[in-house]
């Protein structure tokens, strides 16, 4: 058989449904033989009659074994796709899911109660690839973002996306400031934040036996685990973010699609906070909270 790049891709797509394997399968199969090929997805089809050399044909085989050993897609061909960016993932930090785009819609939204040219200073806490920053400061000129993690490695991938788009964080005067520490242990008290964000690891650690391979045995547990209950990272905030915002900033925070309620039960109570908004993601589960300080 001529092995073509749309043949390839009809295998491999096929041979992946029939292992199990998530889906969406063809767009797996097209980014494994795109990226063996160093070819766009578009050209696997424009090129629908070349046949490929056995090199080429060996090449693609090897990524295929990648991930028949249940490696993430993203990880394999060292990036992925995040609100209008292409970031650079490996081992050993989170691989931006779509969901998270709720949480940037929702920051975004709050950028219209600033002018135009005034200085925002936001802080987020697991900044992972620096996705959420990289993706605000894609929309909003003055932004002053700094970001904290307890990975050395993330914090190296970080670096790496930030530094690709340097020139356009330069052209809006945005600048975006990475922090190695836990939490807010590593943060001056002052000046105060306009905005405390943050996509924190919420996953129950008796639900990890349910997640799929791709993520229990790849993906930093670190990023991932909120403790027993999945609260813990919530629980902290609530009691620790208020002296760090300004009055009448916004605490956005992303959740697990059953914690909303809880979440909100927990700063029912509280003096400093009350809830501003709820969001869904695209699957029309709750996904995000926001909470603004009492003035």
């Amino acid at each position: 058989m001529n092995w073509t790049p749309p043949k390839l891709v009809k295998w491999i797509s096929n041979d992946l449904e029939e292992k199990g394997f998530p889906s969406p399968h063809r767009f797996q199969a097209e980014m494994l033989v795109s990226h063996a090929l160093n070819i766009s997805r578009l050209d696997i089809y424009l090129q629908h009659d070349k046949p490929c050399t056995p090199l080429e044909q060996k090449k693609v085989r090897e990524l295929v074994k990648r991930r028949y050993r249940r490696e993430p897609i993203a990880y394999i061909v060292g990036s992925c796709e995040f609100w209008t960016l292409k970031l650079e993932v490996g081992p050993g930090v989170l691989i931006p899911r779509p969901d998270t785009e709720v949480l940037v819609e929702a920051i975004v939204e709050r950028f219209v109660e600033y002018s135009e040219h005034q200085k925002i200073s936001i802080l987020e806490l697991g900044t992972g690839s620096a996705a959420i920053p990289l993706a605000l400061c894609s929309e909003r000129a003055d932004l002053n973002i700094v970001t904290v993690d307890r990975s050395a490695q993330a914090l190296d991938f970080a670096a790496k996306n930030i530094s690709a788009y340097r020139n356009r964080l330069t052209e809006k005067r945005n600048t975006i400031t990475t922090v190695r520490g836990d939490k807010f242990f590593s943060i001056k008290p002052e000046p105060l934040f306009d905005f405390i964000i943050s996509n924190p690891p919420y996953i129950p650690d008796a639900q990890f036996a349910s997640l799929q391979k791709d993520v229990t045995d790849w993906e930093p547990r670190l990023a991932l685990s909120g403790g027993g209950s999945g609260m813990e990272f919530y629980d902290y905030l609530q009691d620790a973010s208020s002296c760090r915002l300004k009055p009448g900033g916004c605490l956005i925070v992303e959740h697990g699609f059953n914690q909303s309620e809880s979440i909100g039960d927990l700063f029912q109570d509280s003096q400093y906070f009350e809830l501003y908004e709820q969001r869904k993601d695209y699957s029309g589960n709750d996904r995000v909270l926001v909470f603004k300080k009492s003035s």
